[in-house]
Formats: C-alpha cells, structure tokens, sequence
C-alpha cells in the first residue's frame, strides 16, 4: 500500500514495459486486497490479459529473488520518483526544443509556458518524510536563540526605512508578497521607491525595481529629487538649479551609484519575462534581497484563454508568491484602489476596495494601504477626521500626527 500510494504507473520507464504491467498488476490487486506475490501478480497479467505483452513469470521471480529488504521502502520509492521525474524533465525539455524549431509567434508567451511547465515538474519533486515535531521544536529553538543575539532594532527582515512601520512588519519578511495599494495621486510610487532605496542603502543589499509605467530616467529623477532635496521640476527642465542644488545633486548621485539597485522600464510586462529577469539576477546577485514591481495591473500573463481579467490577475498575483518563496526574497507589487474609496465620508480605504482583487487578499502576505487626508481636503473634500490605531482599526478621535503616519502617508496594513 506505502509503493501504491507514492508512484504510480508513469514512474517507471519505458525501457523495460514489464515494470509498469507489474506495477498495474499490483495496484489492482491492493484496491482488491489481495494478497501480492509473484503468483497473484501473474495472475492479475493474465486476467487482465496482459500475459502475452509480459512474457512468462522468470522476470518475475528474478524480482522476488533479488536481496531488498522492506526496511528501506521510502529510499527505493524516492530512487523511483526521482529517476521517474528526471525523465520527465528531460521530456519536457525535449518538447520545449522541437517547439522552438517549429517556429515561436511570441518569444512572450513560449517563455511563460516553458517556465510554467518545468516549474510544475520541479515541484513535484517532494516525496521525501515528514518531519518529526523534535525535529522541528529544535529547528525554531535554534532559529529564535539565533534571532535573540542580533541587535539589530528587533528586525527579522530587510529595513523597510520608516521606525513605526519596522515595528509593525520587523522588516521585509523572506518569501512574503506584500501589496503596496493606494489611489492614483497618493504617492505609492514614491513611497515604493523610497522602500527600494532605504533598504539598498541601509541593509547593503542588491534590490530589483520593476517600472512597468515610468522610465528609468524618470525614476532616477525622483530618487534623486528625494535624496537632494532639489525639486523635481527644476530637475525636468533643468531651469533655476543653483550651485547648491548642483552640489546636492550630485553627492545623490554618488550616493546611489554606490547602490545595489537594478531597474527594469520595460511596458506592461509579461509575467513570465518578470519571473525570468528576477531569476537570472538571483542567479548573478545571491544575495538580491528584495524586488519591487509599479505596478500589478500593468503585468500581464500573455495568455488568450483566460476567463477575465480577476482571474488572471489571481494567477500574477500567486506566479508573484511563488517568486518570493522560490527566490526566498520578499516581493512588494503596488496596486491600485478602486473608485468605491472616494464613496465615503472618510476616504480611508480597505481590503474590499481592491481593484480586480481575485486572489489579491488569498495570496499577499500583508496589504498596505496609503491615505492622504491633504489630498482630499486640498480638493475642498471634508473628510471625517480619524485616527488610526495599532491594531489597523480607526477611531473617531481628533487626528494626530502619530504612530502610522508616515512621511505624510497614513498607512493601513492587514
């Protein structure tokens, strides 16, 4: 029952089709609870009028005869699944190849597909034991002693730059999808960008920024502008710069050419060219500690037979998680709000008022939400005056400039 469970018929090569009839032969006879021994198999060849395609029964006595003792079932099975899956990765690669000779319409999609399909394949390489709960007790034992002796202002992740939202998140968590949502005109590109600099600055580490709306000069423009102070209108047209803001400008300059920071400005995206790009520089860069993408709706899986447009954003968003538990980095994508927000009286968003949610709340670890009262009430809006509390929850108090308002954002995050 323990081999039944774990293989099946496709497992075995075709080199020698007798090892699937026997494995056929057997799975019949453990759905009937039948004794199995090379008589009863035989017998099941024969009912099932196999006989002539396996032959006599001297294979099957070789078999019996062979020195193999129970005891290492589970190494056996995992010999069988790993060769089985190796095959099938050959196959698939194979395929891929006669594919491209036939010609490719969309260099696009061939590469999301061929990426989907050998992924699937490599994940379903687990056949190995479950873990024991000693074993595990003293892994997350290890894990929290090993924590307590680092002083590093209590963060388990990449240093998002902003004290109050550290104490929230204790960093960037690895192998977490965060969703960075806000309307248009909120500033979530800017905060996105300060969350990219702050943590190639302050962490030291490589950092990748998907622009699927702006260019990489523009970005560059406003990290710049950010880092110098100097207005980004006199950076745009060049007019009014003084020589203190050309100094400024370029000690910015110096400052983040000493980054790790890496931007890619291709337009809306294909979702397998991110995945591709994220990968190979994993690969140059092992040490890539965080990758941002502006934004989730300008990516785009290539596909034509997808139902809506909920649906294949429900696929971006759990292809996105599965790139940061693969690469074991955390992955902020930005996202939009939908017009509902501007319905209320306060303005202050929530998880309902995402746009083509999907899978959005299924698959992100954590959401974070920005809100501007001064947008509004710059507007002529009277907006509800509210405070935010630790827990995520408003109260009807006065508003005070305090614990989640950052950098003139007030952020909500679930």
């Amino acid at each position: 029952p323990v081999v039944v469970g774990a293989l099946n018929e496709n497992d075995f090569s075709d080199a020698d089709p007798r090892n699937k009839l026997i494995f056929r032969a057997i799975s019949e006879l453990n759905d009937k609870k039948t004794p199995i021994d090379a008589q009863t198999v035989y017998n099941q060849l024969i009912a099932m009028k196999l006989d002539k395609a396996f032959g006599d029964m001297a294979y099957l006595i070789d078999l019996v005869n062979m020195t193999i003792t129970s005891d290492y079932i589970e190494t056996y099975i995992e010999m069988v699944k790993e060769q089985s899956l190796l095959r099938s990765l050959l196959l698939k690669v194979s395929d891929i190849q006669k594919k491209y000779t036939e010609g490719v319409p969309d260099i696009g999609d061939f590469i999301t597909k061929s990426n989907d399909e050998i992924t699937a394949i490599a994940q379903s390489r687990s056949v190995g034991k479950m873990d024991t709960a000693k074993k595990v007790a003293e892994e997350a034992y290890e894990k929290i002693l090993t924590t307590s002796q680092i002083t590093n202002n209590g963060l388990t992740g990449v240093n998002t730059g902003y004290r109050q939202l550290n104490d929230y998140t204790h960093g960037w968590q690895k192998g977490e999808l965060i969703i960075l949502a806000a309307r248009p005109g909120m500033g979530k590109t800017a905060f996105a960008l300060n969350l990219a600099v702050n943590a190639a600055l302050r962490d030291k580490i490589p950092v990748a920024f998907f622009s699927l709306e702006m260019s990489n000069e523009r970005i560059m423009e406003r990290i710049l502008s950010s880092r110098s102070r100097v207005p980004s209108g006199k950076l745009s047209t060049g007019y009014g710069l003084s020589r203190e803001d050309k100094v400024m400008l370029k000690s910015a300059r110096d400052e983040i050419s000493n980054t790790m920071l890496f931007f890619d400005d291709t337009p809306d995206s294909k979702l397998g060219d991110v995945v591709a790009k994220a990968t190979r520089l994993k690969k140059q860069h092992p040490d890539l500690g965080l990758i941002v993408i502006d934004y989730l709706s300008r990516i785009n899986t290539g596909k034509t037979n997808v139902e809506s447009r909920t649906n294949e954003i429900g696929i971006i968003t759990g292809a996105l998680k599965s790139l940061a538990r693969n690469l074991e980095l955390p992955v902020i994508c930005l996202a939009q709000l939908n017009r509902n927000v501007e319905q209320g009286d306060s303005k202050i968003p929530s998880l309902s008022h995402l746009r083509e949610s999907g899978n959005i709340e299924q698959d992100a670890d954590m959401v974070l939400m920005l809100y501007r009262e001064d947008y509004y009430t710059a507007l002529g809006q009277n907006v509800k005056a509210k405070k935010w509390t630790k827990n995520g929850q408003a109260s009807s108090r006065k508003k005070k400039r305090s614990q989640t308002q950052i950098a003139r954002h007030r952020i909500h995050w679930s």
